[in-house]
């Protein structure tokens, strides 16, 4: 579920700068014009799939890096080339991303927890890297996993998703076209390796993701590399009844018993921290020296097990080692670039301009029994309003005037998905009901 931003102001000086942190210059910039590319499941089955390959006019890869004092500013539309054949229905289409991170990043006094659901970082592409669950949980009272659970017992992404994620970055899009990525972006790093791995993405703190490989001895170089391993493992138990923390839950807050049914690793609860277990700590990074920074810093780690499967958490661990922009977490926050940034220079235009979340708005913000969806198109060809388990809620065809009230007094509090679909291309943002 991708974060709903605007590009308000473009940067105010595009003059010869030269990039001198890895947070400036790690990132891959299009600076030629490169349009995205995706793999399409045409039939939407993953047990016989038909792949389809499409091109673009949507730009790929980072649009542009802009900085002042302070903070970094990374504009992309989610996309990049070639990517892989996810098995799940749908396709990729342009987001529109403004993500920020501190220029200095420095550890937090207050840590922040890393939400399970939505964005947490950002590839070096422009590609957002998602919490390790999928937005479901198990619900006492109907006995499944649903979007609408009690979000005691989450269930593990890479559980509930990862036989649909591409193998480029085990990634696939939402039904809005956000396209992201859960686990392990394979197609950043080498693997096995011999070698450090280089930085895959950053956190929202603005320390660097790595992949897998890191030198050994976190603060030489010469004592070789090897796989940075979690620290998280399973637990051992038969019911769920205590979290991690060991608090005890009401027996109408118990998970399903262990079985086959419901393994071991179906939720994030079902994992456990311990403390120099593996080479991480609980946020799923370590203080080291690293290429990029040979004097040293707080990094993060993509963790897999020996045959480079994903392995929990997988990008980020309970916390955010740094400070951070916290409205890099808020589906309903707007982050910009503001007017007096310096700008790398090579940007590339937008190829074409997708004024998705311009051309639509919803009022209130946060939604109780109604909200007015207001758009500037001359001609709608259909509205689509989707739950998070892609069930139509709403589909109106080709609505006239510029504007309509849908009531969401019988919906469950959460988060839906909004299409307007245009004869150019489907346009989307995020509706937050909470009665």
């Amino acid at each position: 579920m991708k974060k709903i931003r605007f590009l308000l102001l473009l940067c105010s000086a595009f003059g010869i700068v030269k990039a001198q942190t890895p947070i400036l210059d790690s990132w891959i910039r299009n600076t030629t014009g490169l349009t995205a590319s995706y793999w399409e499941n045409a039939n939407g089955n993953p047990t016989s799939p038909n792949f389809v390959f499409h091109t673009t006019t949507d730009s790929a890869n980072v649009l542009s890096v802009c900085y002042n004092n302070s903070w970094v500013y990374v504009r992309s539309e989610g996309m990049t080339t070639d990517m892989g054949q996810f098995l799940n229905p749908g396709s990729p289409t342009s987001q529109g991303y403004v993500f920020s991170f501190p220029k200095t990043s420095s550890a937090a006094t207050s840590p922040v927890t890393v939400p399970t659901t939505f964005t947490v970082g950002v590839l070096i592409n422009g590609i957002p890297a998602f919490g390790n669950g999928d937005a479901t949980s198990w619900s006492g009272q109907s006995q499944t996993n649903t979007n609408q659970g009690q979000q005691v017992w989450n269930v593990d992404a890479w559980y509930g998703e990862g036989f649909v994620l591409d193998t480029a970055f085990a990634a696939h899009p939402q039904q809005d076209g956000a396209y992201h990525s859960h686990a392990t972006p394979h197609r950043l790093y080498d693997f096995p390796s011999t070698s450090h791995s280089p930085i895959v993405g950053f956190a929202f703190d603005g320390y660097p993701i790595y992949g897998p490989y890191g030198y050994t001895n976190p603060n030489s170089a010469s004592g070789g590399v090897s796989r940075m391993e979690s620290s998280y493992q399973l637990r051992s138990m038969t019911t769920r009844q205590t979290l991690p923390d060991g608090t005890v839950l009401q027996p109408q807050e118990y998970g399903p018993t262990v079985s086959n049914t419901h393994p071991l690793g179906e939720y994030i609860e079902d994992y456990e921290y311990i403390s120099n277990l593996g080479d991480l700590d609980a946020n799923n990074g370590r203080t080291c020296i690293t290429p990029e920074y040979p004097g040293g810093t707080y990094a993060y780690f993509v963790t897999t097990d020996a045959n480079g499967d994903p392995a929990f958490p997988y990008y980020l661990g309970a916390e955010y080692y740094g400070t951070l922009d916290e409205d890099n977490l808020d589906p309903q926050a707007t982050i910009s670039i503001p007017g007096g940034v310096n700008c790398l220079t090579g940007a590339t235009s937008i190829v074409q301009a997708h004024p998705s979340e311009a051309t639509m708005s919803v009022a209130p913000s946060i939604v109780d029994q109604r909200f007015t969806l207001t758009w500037q198109k001359a001609k709608i060809d259909r509205i689509l309003v989707l739950d998070a388990m892609g069930s139509i809620l709403v589909d109106l065809q080709k609505p006239q005037g510029d504007h309509v009230e849908i009531e969401t007094a019988d919906w469950a509090a959460g988060v839906y998905h909004c299409q307007l679909v245009t004869a150019e291309a489907n346009h989307g943002l995020k509706i937050v009901v909470q009665h």
